[in-house]
């Protein structure tokens, strides 16, 4: 029996999420947790008869009491969407909520998987690495949408169907992403991009991300988060061992996106890539400047115990 429980459930991908999870009918029982519990509830009851034709599992909503049993946790918790230049400017507010649900963890669970989806998500999830009684190799941070971004925008670029390219993207998830871009391939076939290729890969994203942000809508992504979201929980229940690209805990503590091989156990393991020397330099910086803010934040967490 699985049991996932979605903390922010009554949120916009918290209740995507809940729906797609629920259409493909990979576990048992999905759980929405929301401090809106009136919100929470209206889902479950919606998606009860939504899904009540196609799938068996069951739905629930409450408190945080209910993580007991908890299989999979997929945190979606964080503070409202809002315009911003940089998913670091949701830190302050989002790492005093993780550290209320790192206490609701420690109290209700034993070791589940957790699945991360609170930015800026490579901090978040290594702090929670710091303060949860959980196997870091259980800890995997949801950063699959900048993967499938730039496989969407090189199908612009070269005019190829997106289900024709591979491509990863490795690093932070924020600003300092790092599309690999010498390991492309186009149908099977590895390629090399010019420079003004690569650029207008970017400049597609980084156009994306502004006019989004200018919408100011207050939410999330909710749709393709939750479909690949839903992707890396069948690679769980199913100990598929298929290669995600997910923020994950190193030896020394620190979350950082990485091709990873995705089973039941979680991460089971890293697979290597070869990257060029410019690649494994901009590698390093990425994870100085993420470790540089969780040594701060870590240190000043302990000052204040």
């Amino acid at each position: 029996m699985k049991k996932i429980s979605i903390l922010g459930g009554a949120g916009t991908l918290g209740a995507t999420t809940a729906f797609v999870l629920a259409q493909k009918n990979l576990v048992d029982e999905i759980c929405l947790i929301d401090i809106k519990g009136n919100i929470a509830a209206s889902h479950k009851m919606d998606l009860e008869q939504a899904i009540a034709e196609f799938s068996n599992t069951k739905i629930t909503s409450g408190d945080f009491s209910l993580l007991k049993g908890t299989d999979i946790v997929i945190n979606t918790v964080g503070i409202p969407e809002k315009q911003v230049s940089s998913r670091m400017d949701y830190l302050e507010g989002n790492y005093k909520i993780i550290q209320q649900i790192a206490d609701y963890l420690n109290l209700y669970t034993t070791n589940p998987i957790i699945i991360t989806a609170t930015n800026p998500l490579d901090i978040i999830n290594s702090l929670l690495n710091h303060t949860v009684s959980i196997d870091p190799n259980r800890i995997i941070g949801f950063s699959l949408n900048d993967t499938f971004r730039v496989r969407w925008a090189l199908s612009l670029v070269l005019n190829k169907p997106i289900k024709a390219i591979d491509a990863v993207v490795l690093g932070e998830h924020g600003e300092d992403q790092l599309p690999i871009y010498s390991h492309i391939y186009v149908e099977k076939n590895h390629i090399t991009l010019t420079k003004e290729q690569k650029h207008h890969v970017q400049q597609i994203i980084k156009n994306w991300f502004a006019e989004y942000q200018s919408l100011n809508s207050g939410r999330t992504t909710g749709w393709l988060s939750s479909i690949n979201l839903s992707r890396i929980v069948k690679a769980i229940v199913e100990d598929t061992k298929e290669c995600i690209p997910c923020s994950v805990i190193g030896l020394d503590g620190i979350s950082i996106g990485q091709p990873a091989v995705i089973g039941r156990n979680g991460v089971e393991s890293i697979k290597e890539i070869p990257l060029t020397i410019d690649e494994q330099a901009q590698l390093i910086r990425i994870k100085e400047k993420i470790t540089s803010v969780v040594d701060q934040l870590l240190q000043y967490q302990g000052n204040r115990l």
